[in-house]
Order: structure tokens, then sequence, then C-alpha cells
């Protein structure tokens, strides 16, 4: 029996390959994106649930503390985005080309380098926790402090489950299973969403509430993702596969270079944000955090869209068949392109219910409304930016998909921080992100004209 059930997820993960290298794009592309999709809104919800909840009770130093946090979950994220994306985009395309072996090893590594590294950020973390919290920006003021450690020192015990299950279900995901991989990461993102009002304000918990909540949910997510990755045609997880050489860490390191640098300089930035923003006051820091989380309402939309894309562009580059390839990154394009202009437009029409969703402190709700219209100035574009880098990554060109990652919020978010605040006092907050985003789009497709014909020309 058990001979019979093997030999039946082989083929099962057999034919999952064969639809991606010969179904009809277009739908499989949306069989593809609508899992990731719907996991987007889900990490939307999950990304606003702390936040809302904690805006119902009015005080303004503990929806500034979620987003001093922020600034930390987004490096771990970082990190897990670093193994996830780099094993998975590399077992992808060995098993494009038919090398199931080497794909188990790659997996087994990627799982290795996660759960070590997540133990090291715990144990280093936790010596440090006091003057990590006034680098994240942590001390406008006083209560503001004492909600960041209270919030902070929950969250840190998250990180070993949470590296892990990002790591696994990228691999998932990007090895064409991304039904498994959804439900994984949804199991436990909606484990959090249901019991944060249950510890927030049924148990009067706070914001420790929130993170116990987040902890819980992140432990469910490693549960459910480690039984799943054992059935349907997927690698499942193990460490006896493991074996390091220089070629499969390079390989992981090297292919999830973009994600890490763009979600680590992400961080960097709210960390830098956050400290500049506090000498404005803590209603601007809570206004910011209020606008950012609404408006990646429709890029994280668009962000789910491309990676349906992923599996789809990997694997038949890996098999050689690139005209394919080309066709499914046009029609990702204009459709990512156009939901990002809708997005936009009614971003932009409900920006005050939207604000009044995540706060109920009056200052902070009609400051949150300026800053995300202003915000939807370069949405309609963001399509092109995201996919620049995901196309260049999953083709294999680590380089130039590093340097569209963190152009975003590295080489012109970071110098425009610094500089319009300056010019500009508190408006120039306002502004930074949709300047940055509308010269990060004209790099993109710099970067990727400039890679288009050597992409294809060396395989042929």
């Amino acid at each position: 029996m058990p001979g019979k059930t093997r030999e039946k997820d082989l083929q099962e993960g057999e034919n999952r390959r064969q639809k991606i290298l010969t179904a009809p794009l277009f739908p499989l592309l949306i069989r593809t994106a609508i899992p990731t999709m719907v996991g987007m809104m889900v990490t939307m919800l999950y990304n606003l649930t702390d936040t809302f909840w904690i805006g119902r009770l009015g005080d303004k130093s503990m929806t500034a503390a979620i987003g001093v946090v922020f600034a930390f979950v987004s490096f771990i994220q970082a990190v897990g985005f670093w193994f996830g994306y780099g094993s998975g985009n590399t077992m992808s395309r060995l098993l494009g080309g038919k090398e199931e072996e080497e794909a188990k090893i790659i997996s087994s590594v990627g799982v290795v380098l996660s759960v070590c590294s997540g133990v090291a950020i715990l144990a280093c973390c936790l010596l440090f926790l006091d003057p990590l919290v006034m680098l994240l920006g942590g001390g406008a003021s006083e209560s503001l402090r004492v909600y960041t450690r209270e919030y902070l020192l929950i969250m840190l015990f998250t990180v070993p489950f949470s590296l892990f299950s990002t790591t696994v279900y990228n691999q998932l995901r990007l090895c064409g299973n991304v039904k498994d991989a959804m439900i994984g990461l949804l199991v436990g993102m909606l484990g959090n969403i249901v019991l944060d009002p249950l510890f927030i304000l049924g148990f009067h918990m706070g914001i420790a509430g929130a993170g116990i909540a987040t902890l819980l949910g992140n432990i469910l997510s490693t549960v459910v993702i480690i039984l799943l990755s054992r059935r349907h045609g997927n690698i499942p997880v193990s460490f006896r596969h493991c074996h390091f050489t220089g070629k499969r860490i390079y390989h992981i390191l090297a292919g999830g270079a973009p994600n890490f640098s763009r979600q680590g300089i992400t961080s960097i930035a709210s960390i830098l944000l956050n400290n500049l923003a506090a000498g404005y006051g803590e209603t601007l820091i809570a206004a910011l955090t209020v606008a950012t989380r609404a408006g990646a309402l429709g890029y994280m939309l668009m962000i789910g869209f491309g990676q349906g894309f992923q599996p789809i562009c990997a694997m038949n580059y890996g098999a050689g068949k690139y005209e394919r390839v080309k066709k499914a990154l046009g029609l990702t394009v204009l459709t990512g392109s156009g939901f990002m202009c809708v997005a936009a437009i009614l971003i932009a029409v409900f920006a005050g219910p939207l604000a009044a969703l995540l706060s109920h402190n009056e200052d902070v709700v009609q400051l949150s409304v300026v800053i995300l219209r202003f915000q939807c100035i370069s949405m309609p574009f963001m399509a092109l930016y995201a996919l620049s880098s995901m196309f260049l990554q999953n083709v294999g060109r680590y380089f130039p998909a590093l340097l569209v990652s963190v152009a975003r919020q590295g080489v012109f978010y970071i110098p425009l921080l610094l500089v319009l605040p300056f010019f500009l006092g508190e408006k120039g907050f306002y502004i930074v992100q949709p300047a940055a985003d509308l010269i990060s789009v004209v790099c993109g497709l710099l970067i990727v004209a400039f890679s288009w014909q050597g992409i294809f020309a060396e395989k042929k």
C-alpha cells in the first residue's frame, strides 16, 4: 500500500509538471494565481488584524507600537523569503529538467538553513531586547517604548516557526503546488485572525494578546504545512537529504537574495522612517502605520497574481520553452497593470473609511487619508516594477533581479526619506513613497530591457 501511495504521488507531481509546461497559458495563469491571491487576501487581513483590533482600544501608542515592531517582522519575512525563494526557484528549475533527487536535497538544505537561522535570531534578540526596541524606533515616548517591548518580546518566539513555514510554503508554491502551500499558510493566519479579538478584547490582554495570537497561529501553520508537504506528489520536508555543497548554498542564497534584499531594505527603511517620524510625534507614526497597511491592499493582491506566474516562468524556462515564458510574462503584466489602475481609484475614493477601520483616533484618521491618497499616485505602475524583479529572478538572473529589488526602498526611498522631510517638513513624509515608486518603475524596466536579449540568447 505505501508503494502504491508513493507511485500515485509521483504521478500527481508529473501531471502537475506537464500542465505547467503545456496547458493554455491564460487559464493556467488564472488557476495558479487564484490560490495565491486568496492567500494574499488572507495575508492582508492577517497584517491588518492586529492594527484593527488594537485600533478599537483608541490608544495611538499601541497602534504606533504595531508599526514599530512591523519593521522587525519585515526583516524576519526577508530571511524566510531568502531561503524559501532561493530553494524554491532552484527546485522548480530542477523539476523542469526532471532532476527530482537534486530538488529533494535543495529542499532539505533550505529547511535546515531556515530553522538554524530562526533559533540564532531568537537567542540574539532576547539578549539585546531593550537596545532593539530603541533601534526600531520605539523611543518616541515612554508609553510607546513599553508597548513596543511588550509586543516584541512575544513576537520573538514566533521567529523559528515563521522562518520554517515561510520557507516550505515558498518551496511548495514555486514547485507548482499552490493549493497545498496556500492551505498551510492560511490555516495559521486564520487562526491568528480568530484569536486576535479573543485575546486582545475578550481576555483584556491588549497588545500582548496580539502577540500571543500571532505565536499560536505560526505554530499551527508549521504543523499543517509539514503534513501537507508529505502528500499530493510534493517534495516532503526532510532533514535527512541535507547535504551542503558550495554550489547548492550559492543557488539558494543568490536565488533568494533579491527577495531578502527587497524585504530587508524595506525593514531598514521602516526603522529609519519610524525614527525620523518620531520627531513629529506619535500621531504621524500611527498615521503612517495605518496608511501603509491600507495602501498595501491592492499591491498585495497584484503580488499574489504575480506569484501565480512564477512557477510557470521558472519551470518553462528550465524546460527550454522560452516563447511560452515571454507570452506568460506579457499576459501577467497586462492583467496586473489593469488591476492596479482600478485598485488605485478605489483606494483613493474610499481612503476615509479604510483609515477609520484601522484607527478610532480622529487625528490619526485624517492624516492617514492624506498620506494614502498620495500613495495612490504611483499604484497603477507598480505591476511593472514587481514583475520585473519576479521575471529576472525566475530565469536565474540573480544580480539584475537584486538591483531591481533594492531599488524601490533602498536606492531611492531611503535617500528621498532623508532629503524630502528636511526641505518640506512633515509633508515630505507624504510624498516619499510615491516618488520612490515612480523612479523604481523606470529603473526596473531599463534593467529588464538590458537583460532581455542575454536571457534567451544564451539558451539557444
